[in-house]
C-alpha cells in the first residue's frame, strides 16, 4: 500500500513539475514585448549625392517584416526630380525587413542637373505593417532638400553587411541627421584637393608603401623589393616598429604621409611600391605608383609590379571634397566621401597604433574630419555628466583637431567592463561650427546591446554656428 502511494506521488510530483516547466515556457513566449517598427529619426537633410534613411525594429525579427511607407512630396515629383531605393509605385514603397535583421533602409537620390530652392520636402510615412509588429511612435519623417540643422538625433552607423561587421564606412553628418556609405575595399589611394599635393593611403584598406629609388616607373620590377623597405606586413612584423614609416601617420597629419608631397618636377618624384589587404598581399600582387603634378591637379601612372603596361590617369581637384579618390581596378572613384562639410565622424575599419607604435587594424574605429575643419573633446562624466552639459562648457573645453581623436577610445573589448564606456562622451564641433554633445549608445560588445557593426549614437545641439 506505501509502495503504491509512494508511487502516485511521485506520478503527482512529476506532472507538477512538468506543468510549471510547460507554463514557463509558455510565459516567456507571451512575455515577450512588443516589437516596433518606425524611423530612427524625424528630419533629414538632403545636400549630398543622396540620403539613406533608416527604419528598425525595436528587435530583429522573428520573420519577416513587410512594411508600406506612403510618400507626400511638396514641390517635386517622383522620377522627375528623384528616385528611392526600393523603388516607389504611386508614391508608395513596399519593403521587407529580413528575419534575423532589425532594420531596412530607403535611398533616395535627386535626379541629376535638377534645380530646386531649397524648400521643396519629401514626407515619409509608415502606414502599414504586418502583425505582430506595431507601428512605432517615430512613423513619419520629413526631408528637406536643403541642409538642417538638427536640435538632435539617434543615428545606427550601419557598416555591417552580411559578409562582414566592417564592410563599409560610415560617415555621419550630425547637422543633417544624415549617414553615407561607402565599401572600404573601393579605393586604393587618395588625393588632397587644397593647395598642397599629398598622396594618401587607403587606411582601411589595411595599405603599406615604400619609396623605391627610381624615378621611371618603367624601370621598378620585382627585383626592386629587394632593395625597397618590405612592406609586406605579416603578423609577426605588426611588433616591430620598423614598420612604422610603411603607413600614413593615424593622427591625419597630412605632412606624415608615406607619399613624399608631390613636386612640380617630375624627376624628384620617385616611384613608390603599394600592397592592401595587410599580410595577405604576396609580392606579385604589390603595385608600382608614380604620381606627378598635372597643372593643377596629378597624374598618376600605375602597374602591379611585374606589369610592363603602366595605366596612367590624371586626377582633377576637386575643392568641394577634402579628397579625390584612386581605384587600382577601376579608376577614379566618385561618392567615396560626402562634400567636406556634409560630414563629422567616419565610423568603421582603420589603421592605428597597436599600443607598440607599430600598425594594426582595427575595427568599431572613430575618423574626424580633420581634413574639413571638425574638432572633438572628450569629456569625463565625472566633471559633468553627458546631460548636464551645456553651452556654458564650451569655453573650458579643449578640443582636438586630430583624425583620432576619439578613435576606438568609445568602447572596451576586453577585461570586465567590455562595451560602450560609459565614462566619458564627446563633444563634436562640425566643420559649419555647429556644437553637438555626442555618446555612443551600444556597439553590440558584451552586454551594452545593439549589433556589432552597427554602433548607435545619440547627440543633441549645443550651440548654433
Amino acid at each position: 500500500m506505501f509502495y503504491i502511494n509512494m508511487k502516485n506521488t511521485l506520478r503527482i510530483l512529476l506532472f507538477s513539475v512538468m506543468t510549471v516547466f510547460i507554463s514557463s515556457c509558455k510565459d516567456d513566449t507571451i512575455d515577450l514585448p512588443d516589437n516596433y517598427v518606425a524611423f530612427k529619426t524625424s528630419e533629414v537633410g538632403l545636400t549630398g549625392a543622396d540620403a539613406t534613411l533608416e527604419l528598425t525594429l525595436t528587435r530583429a525579427a522573428d520573420a519577416a517584416v513587410p512594411v508600406t511607407v506612403t510618400l507626400t512630396p511638396s514641390g517635386v515629383e517622383y522620377g522627375k526630380h528623384f528616385t528611392t531605393e526600393p523603388a516607389a509605385t504611386n508614391n508608395v514603397i513596399s519593403l521587407t525587413i529580413p528575419q534575423g535583421q532589425s532594420s531596412a533602409t530607403i535611398k533616395v537620390t535627386p535626379v541629376a542637373g535638377i534645380l530646386l530652392s531649397g524648400t521643396e520636402t519629401l514626407n515619409f510615412a509608415i502606414t502599414t505593417v504586418t502583425a505582430p509588429t506595431l507601428i512605432g511612435l517615430t512613423k513619419d519623417l520629413k526631408l528637406t532638400f536643403a541642409k538642417i540643422i538638427s536640435q538632435g538625433s539617434q543615428l545606427t552607423l550601419a557598416a555591417k553587411t552580411a559578409e562582414s561587421n566592417y564592410a563599409n564606412n560610415v560617415y555621419a553628418d550630425l547637422s543633417g541627421n544624415s549617414t553615407h556609405l561607402n565599401s572600404r575595399k573601393s579605393w586604393n589611394l587618395a588625393f588632397t584637393n587644397n593647395s598642397q599635393f599629398r598622396v594618401v593611403l587607403n587606411h582601411s584598406y589595411q595599405t603599406s608603401a615604400a619609396v623605391t629609388t627610381k624615378s621611371d616607373i618603367t624601370q621598378v620590377t620585382l627585383a626592386d623589393t629587394a632593395t625597397t623597405a618590405d612592406i609586406y606586413l605579416s603578423g609577426a612584423r605588426l611588433t616591430d616598429p620598423a614598420t612604422l614609416p610603411l603607413v600614413d601617420y593615424w593622427d591625419g597629419d597630412l605632412t606624415k604621409t608615406v607619399f613624399a608631397e608631390v613636386s612640380a618636377t617630375a624627376s624628384e618624384n620617385k616611384v613608390y611600391l603599394v600592397a592592401f589587404e595587410g599580410s595577405n598581399t604576396p609580392k606579385s600582387q604589390w603595385y608600382k605608383v608614380k604620381v606627378d603634378r598635372n597643372g593643377t591637379g596629378y597624374k598618376v601612372q600605375y602597374a602591379k609590379i611585374g606589369e610592363t603596361s603602366v595605366k596612367t590617369v590624371d586626377i582633377t581637384k576637386n575643392a568641394d571634397f577634402n579628397l579625390s579618390f584612386l581605384s587600382f581596378a577601376n579608376g577614379p572613384v566618385s561618392n567615396v566621401e560626402p562634400k567636406a562639410k556634409e560630414w563629422d565622424i567616419q565610423y568603421g575599419y582603420s589603421t592605428y597604433n597597436s599600443g607598440l607604435n607599430t600598425p594594426y587594424w582595427f575595427q568599431d574605429f572613430v575618423l574626424l574630419n580633420s581634413i574639413g575643419g571638425a574638432q572633438a573633446a572628450e569629456v569625463s562624466t565625472s566633471t559633468v555628466t553627458y546631460e548636464n552639459y551645456a553651452e556654458s562648457h564650451i569655453a573650458s573645453t579643449t578640443f582636438l583637431k586630430t583624425r583620432d581623436a576619439i578613435g576606438s577610445k568609445w568602447r572596451v573589448t576586453s577585461g570586465s567592463a567590455v562595451g560602450v564606456t560609459k565614462d566619458k562622451f564627446y563633444v563634436i564641433k562640425d566643420p559649419e561650427g555647429n556644437v553637438y554633445k555626442l555618446k555612443f549608445v551600444n556597439a553590440g560588445i558584451g552586454t551594452d546591446g545593439g549589433e556589432r557593426g552597427k554602433p548607435v549614437i545619440e547627440y543633441k545641439l549645443v550651440k548654433k554656428a
